[in-house]
């Protein structure tokens, strides 16, 4: 029992490393290419990176998908199967991306069409490794996961630094992504088995179909305080909620391990409670130790990104806790999608909607504002959530009593 318990800590403990790290290695790119590339090339690039974004979100429904039928009905046959299909939809979000190209070079005024090109390459091996992240998920290979998770973003990097070397910008920054992102793929797909191609996307279809919003909607609010910032405060102060805003992914990402190592048993009717426990107890501890860590290292905050941004230290501690309660909301919307309940996600939307309106409408003035509305959105989203949760466990415990009275032997 013991070691059994001191494994799942190793697990857990290298699965939340991989994931920070992977999110300081995506950090470091941007850092790498704002400074090779000017304000004027990495606005523009900043724009790509967000169309980037939203064409991920197949990916992680896929990833998702693969997971939870892995968990609940593992096969070679199946495994194979499921990375066909993710190689199909991966060649899918890559045309759509190509196919709005003069769209969006229009829009946001990309100035080659290179640029667009090769962002829909890159879109192709980066949803491949989507399907092998959820085969390994699925399968509870932690270990492995982790190192993908590096991989994938570490190449990134590479790309960023060869781009930055040779003064080739943002053509030669992508192009790099799409040839290494390929590499890592490529890797991925021959150690997890041959993959079973079919242009009949059957498995997957139920994934897209329901996760597909839901993701989105999770996505949108995660970074909608930046947006509302940017166009509603001055340049200023928007610069310092995005400083603040580090703080925030900081403590999101820090959580972020908790779905990931949580999911394939949350699938499971018979360890779902336990994972529930489980992640919620791992999510309040980190909760805590990031808050109280932000709260006490506030002061770093202007000595690392420098004196201007002093005014937005004493607000550490709260960005932290908007990281804590997104992980929340986050975890609450897997442990949904696990059992095919889609509720939450169309909550999430409704509060994305609300946040919006009410800083348009009146709490636009200053930093404080604009952070206080979203805390209390994602505040609110959570206590919902927890509400929820215990509202169908009394039902279910309502349940079990009626069948226990049924089926115990009556008394003379």
């Amino acid at each position: 029992m013991t070691s059994r318990g001191g494994s799942s800590w190793r697990r857990d403990a290298w699965v939340a490393v991989a994931t920070v790290g992977a999110g300081l290695l995506g950090y470091a790119f941007n850092v790498v290419l704002s400074r090779a590339l000017g304000p004027s090339g990495f606005g523009e690039l900043s724009a790509l990176l967000a169309v980037a974004i939203l064409a991920i979100v197949p990916g992680t429904a896929v990833q998702a998908g693969i997971a939870r039928r892995l968990a609940v009905a593992p096969s070679p046959a199946t495994e194979r199967r499921l990375l066909g299909e993710s190689v199909v939809l991966a060649v899918a979000v890559g045309a759509v991306v190509l196919a709005v190209g003069p769209l969006l070079r229009a829009e946001l005024g990309v100035r080659s069409t290179a640029s667009i090109v090769w962002l829909a390459v890159s879109m192709i091996p980066t949803t491949v490794a989507y399907g092998c992240l959820g085969v390994l998920q699925g399968r509870r290979r932690f270990l492995a996961l982790g190192w993908l998770l590096l991989l994938v973003q570490g190449v990134r990097l590479v790309a960023a630094l060869l781009a930055a070397a040779s003064g080739t910008g943002i053509v030669g920054a992508l192009a790099a992504v799409s040839v290494l992102t390929t590499l890592v793929a490529v890797v991925a797909v021959a150690r997890l088995g041959a993959p079973v191609l079919s242009l009949r996307v059957v498995l997957l279809r139920e994934a897209l179909a329901r996760d597909t919003g839901v993701l989105l909607g999770v996505l949108l609010l995660s970074n909608l305080d930046v947006v509302l910032a940017r166009h509603y405060l001055s340049p200023h102060a928007a610069g310092l909620y995005a400083a603040g805003n580090l703080v925030t992914k900081a403590a999101f990402w820090g959580a972020g391990f908790v779905p990931t190592v949580t999911y394939p048993l949350l699938s499971q009717p018979a360890q779902r409670a336990a994972a529930v426990r489980r992640g919620v107890r791992l999510l309040a501890g980190l909760s805590v130790v990031a808050t109280v860590a932000a709260a006490a290292g506030a002061p770093l905050l202007p000595a690392v990104l420098g004196a201007s941004y002093r005014p937005v230290a004493h607000l550490a501690w709260l960005f932290a806790l908007q990281g804590a309660a997104l992980a929340g909301v986050l975890f609450a919307v897997y442990a949904g999608l696990a059992v095919r309940r889609h509720g939450l996600g169309l909550a999430v939307w409704l509060v994305a909607a609300v946040e919006s309106a009410a800083v348009a409408a009146r709490w636009h003035d200053s930093v404080e504002q604009v952070l206080l509305v979203v805390v209390c959105g994602s505040a609110a989203l959570l206590a919902g959530a927890v509400a929820a949760a215990l509202r169908r466990n009394r039902a279910s415990s309502r349940v079990r009593s009626w069948h226990r009275i049924r089926s115990s032997p009556s008394r003379s």
